[in-house]
């Protein structure tokens, strides 16, 4: 096997992780914001989103393109505590009530997200067979445990809030 099948790996893991991640609440800001109706919530969760948009696409288009097992490693040590990040600035927000158990739900995606990229990192220092096998498994048990079941479908007037609010549309994801 050729070491840039882990990048394929970590690439569609990740970007099932990012494209779910999109369309999940991501709060920001020192204290918790509360939001009144869909569309601030959406704003909220966009304007905090995008920091993070631009540094995932980065590593996603060179870190983990290559051959190299120390830049996938590179680029996995950095996604890591870029989902822990999200999920602690998701517990920022203060949703309103009728979308609170799919938020909650988000922040405990997140953080999981951001373990499991540390349980990959540590993966990448094994040898190619067994790291390959381990990365398998990892990016199964992210995509198939249910955690992000929840989030693909909000209620629809806070996914249509995340199609038409300003600051989602800027970030250019919700096309």
């Amino acid at each position: 096997m050729k070491i840039s099948k882990w990048a394929k790996v970590l690439m569609i893991s990740t970007m099932a992780l990012l494209m779910v991640g999109l369309s999940v609440s991501c709060g920001g800001g020192g204290d918790k914001k509360t939001a009144k109706s869909p569309d601030e919530y959406a704003g909220q969760v966009c304007d905090a989103l995008s920091k993070y948009v631009a540094d995932l696409e980065t590593l996603m288009n060179s870190d983990m393109q290559g051959d190299d097992p120390s830049q996938l490693k590179d680029a996995v040590s950095q996604m890591g505590p870029m989902f822990t990040s999200m999920s602690a600035d998701m517990k920022k927000i203060d949703p309103p009530s009728d979308i609170a158990d799919w938020h909650n739900s988000a922040v405990a995606a997140f953080a999981q997200a951001g373990d499991l990229m540390g349980q990959m990192e540590k993966v990448l220092d094994k040898p190619l067979d067994e790291a390959m096998a381990e990365i398998t498994d990892l990016s199964t048990q992210l995509n198939d445990n249910g955690a992000f079941d929840a989030l693909s479908s909000p209620p629809t007037e806070y996914e249509d809030a995340f199609q038409n609010n300003a600051k989602c549309q800027e970030l250019g994801i919700f096309d």
